[in-house]
């Protein structure tokens, strides 16, 4: 791949309208970091409250390769009306409420839409879908979040009960003969994993080409089953017992079972966009 050369009259203007959009993205970008940086924590984490951040390397890469696609794409001179857009976005970037960087990372994403280009739109969808993992996912989640967890509590719930003699389940407490029960609350839920993986899945997809493939819809379908079947095994193995809980909750199994999630969104998202691209 090669990075196309600048139109030349994009150097007649105040700005190419390439480099707006890459210096507007930046902008955004810092101040999403800047937002989490300065969100309350809790201080007893340490340095370890950076991992509860929403921005984690799939955030990371997702940015890095938007912000490639948009240097290959061929800039031209700036509009006024263009340079007055990217000002109100990095306005409303800037404000104090943690939400205004999503906002307007979802506007500069719908801008890039409107433009024909491929890697433009290709961009659009990756800025789109880190404006969902950051923010729109999270909104869904507090509306949805007591039917998403009873989902999940059903399912391991079922199989608890399917395996385990005497084994039950109420709601969303999971109980096994001996006293070991747990509860499924909304920390449990896959709905965060599976808006990660699907974040990986867009921002690898995109990478590989900018055009989606009628596949691509089974390629997701695949990280977000991937997602579901991980946090429902290692539920179930929470409820079986206390040892076991302690190790997958709290101890190495809690560590594998993060590396087996990203590495199942990771496998899929590459290796399913090579499949869906091969049958397109």
């Amino acid at each position: 791949m090669t990075v196309e050369a600048a139109h030349p009259t994009a150097r007649r203007g105040l700005i190419g309208w390439r480099e707006l959009l890459i210096w507007t993205s930046l902008f955004i970008l810092a101040n999403t970091l800047a937002a989490d940086l300065l969100a309350p924590h809790d201080a007893s984490l340490g340095w370890n409250w950076l991992l509860q951040s929403r921005f984690g390397g799939f955030d990371a890469l997702a940015w890095a390769v938007g912000l490639y696609l948009l240097a290959r794409t061929r800039s031209r001179p700036a509009a006024a009306a263009e340079l007055a857009g990217a000002l109100g976005l990095c306005l409303l970037a800037a404000l104090p409420q943690h939400m205004a960087p999503p906002l307007a990372l979802t506007a500069l994403a719908v801008w890039l839409f409107l433009n024909s280009r491929a890697e433009c739109r290709a961009t659009a969808a990756i800025y789109l879908a880190i404006a969902s993992h950051q923010f729109w996912s999270y909104l869904l989640f507090q509306i949805f979040s007591p039917e998403l967890v009873r989902v999940d509590a059903a399912m391991v719930g079922a199989a608890v009960a399917l395996t385990i003699k005497g084994a039950a389940w109420h709601d969303n407490t999971v109980a096994v003969p001996g006293g070991h029960a747990i509860s499924i609350l909304e920390a449990c839920s896959s709905f965060s994993n599976v808006s990660t993986a699907l974040l990986a899945w867009v921002a690898l997809a995109k990478l590989e080409r900018p055009r989606w493939v009628r596949r691509d819809v089974w390629v997701a379908a695949a990280a977000v089953l991937a997602q579901v079947g991980l946090n429902v095994a290692r539920m179930y193995l929470l409820a079986l017992s206390e040892p076991l809980y302690a190790y997958w909750h709290d101890g190495a199994g809690a560590q594998i079972y993060a590396a087996a999630a990203s590495a199942a969104a990771v496998f899929i998202a590459v290796f399913g966009t090579r499949w869906a691209a091969d049958a397109a």
